[in-house]
């Protein structure tokens, strides 16, 4: 155990080869586990658990970040910040508009009440210390400490949304080396899986839309890093050799009609039957591209991107959506398309789109296919349950009758699917054709980062502590 600030430091041990040759379904190598699909479909993890039932042990976590763990055999792998001035804390639910709607009756100036707004929302730079960007690894059999990280310090180039934080990047390991990124403004830091500094890179700092912060985490695939770097004033993908940190190419993504130029999303590396695609969504886009960084296809009319893409049984799904837009596309989309396959109106089908719906998908949450069925959960907790391959709904409810708001994508293990809420409570669900709640397991303390998988272990990150439960 330690203190925030104040963190023991331990040798670091030799490479093993638990680190070099885990099984796979031991390992959690990145955002949402394998090909980001969210899904661990041999897993045996309990129905129900507690604070502390079930727990094999839960350690507090220095500082303050939303990234989720990631497994490699018997080593855990998460990030955080820390800083000496406490943070402004967030608070679950939604941050809508009414607050906005308030000052206007009242007749407050549009100028102060954007600073309002701000003030409530964000913590702005000037009310940000000096940040310790840390890196932990951690033993999964009993959550020891076996190495740390310092990956620099520094003060942060602007602010953050209050439920975003300075370390919701999730790190990426392919069993070589270890991928740790800050977001564009801090830079990326890979380490060897016992802790050694291969090579680091920095870039220029650019403004986010609205000062929201960062969240889009590194891919690798065949030798290189994926990036999403969109910002206000260069957004660009680019791809570095994930053994150098050479960029190996940059595409800009200015002036491809994206409103807003900044996103959150992680670019999906899909691998389908015909090609290898980098699939990204910007506001206002889907768009594809092909290894060497160039656009193969889009669709347009999207909106936030917040949520990831991700494939299952040869199709690739995607979505967009904001808490309170009515434009929440969802698609299910066919390999081989090349220029604008957008929809025409009244379409929800064409030639590469298998399938869409103009009302389902998450603002913050990515959505999961399983056992044959997709699952999309919108942070309001209305979860739409579509047949994966024709989109049929199979029904809509709102989780637990209501109350719930969500961040933390869901996951798949065996023939549950988990859907964490903002509070800490973790809803279990059957993989059945209509809504089947199996339990409730609340751990108390508030969780935006999604869950890991790993070795029939579920690993939650809440505000102070990382858990590991199983039976």
């Amino acid at each position: 155990m330690w203190k925030c600030g104040n963190l023991i430091a331990v040798a670091l041990i030799a490479a093993s080869p638990a680190y070099a040759n885990p099984k796979p379904e031991d390992t959690w190598p990145g955002f949402r586990g394998h090909e980001m699909s969210g899904v661990a479909p041999a897993a045996k993890i309990p129905d129900r658990w507690s604070a502390s039932e079930h727990v094999k042990w839960a350690v507090p976590i220095a500082g303050h970040g939303w990234s989720s763990p990631i497994v490699w055999g018997d080593t855990v792998f998460v990030t955080s910040a820390i800083s000496s001035k406490p943070f402004k804390k967030p608070t679950p639910g939604l941050y809508g508009n009414e607050y906005i709607a308030e000052m206007q009756a009242q007749g407050v100036p549009d100028a102060e009440i954007g600073k309002r707004a701000q003030a409530r929302d964000n913590e702005l730079t000037d009310e940000a210390d000096e940040i310790r960007y840390m890196v932990y690894a951690l033993d999964a059999t009993g959550g020891k400490v076996k190495w740390e990280r310092e990956a620099v310090r520094m003060k942060p180039f602007g602010g953050r949304h209050r439920k975003n934080t300075y370390a919701s990047e999730t790190p990426f390991t392919d069993g070589e080396r270890l991928y740790v990124s800050f977001g564009q403004n801090v830079g990326m830091f890979v380490y060897s899986l016992d802790g050694k500094l291969l090579w680091k890179k920095q870039w220029q700092p650019r403004p986010i839309y609205l000062d929201f912060g960062t969240g889009s985490s590194p891919v690798v695939a065949d030798g290189k890093v994926y990036l999403l770097q969109d910002n206000e004033e260069q957004p660009s993908i680019a791809a570095l050799d994930a053994k150098t940190g050479d960029e190996v190419w940059r595409t800009p993504r200015a002036g491809s009609g994206f409103p807003v130029k900044s996103s959150w999303m992680t670019p999906f590396v899909w691998k389908n039957a015909l090609r290898t695609e980098i699939v990204t969504t910007g506001q206002g886009n889907v768009v594809s591209y092909d290894p060497q960084g160039k656009e193969l296809w889009r669709v347009t009319r999207m909106s936030m991107p917040t949520a990831s893409p991700f494939s299952a049984g040869g199709l690739l799904y995607v979505g967009t959506g904001s808490q309170g837009d009515a434009n929440r596309p969802f698609y299910a989309i066919k390999p081989g398309a090349n220029g604008d396959i957008s929809l025409k109106p009244g379409e929800t089908s064409n030639e590469f789109i298998a399938w869409s719906h103009p009302r389902a998908s998450g603002y913050t949450p990515s959505a999961l296919v399983h056992n044959g069925r997709a699952y999309v959960i919108h942070d309001t907790g209305i979860l739409s349950v579509f047949d994966a391959k024709t989109g049929q709904m199979a029904y809509k409810v709102r989780v637990g009758g209501g109350g719930q708001t969500f961040s933390a994508s869901p996951i798949g293990a065996g023939s549950r699917i988990l859907l964490l809420t903002e509070e800490g409570t973790t809803f279990v669900l059957e993989t059945a054709g209509e809504y089947k709640e199996i339990a409730r397991n609340d751990l108390g303390e508030m969780s935006l980062a999604s869950p890991a998988i790993a070795g029939n272990a579920l690993y939650i990150r809440t505000e102070s502590k990382l858990f590991k439960i199983a039976n």
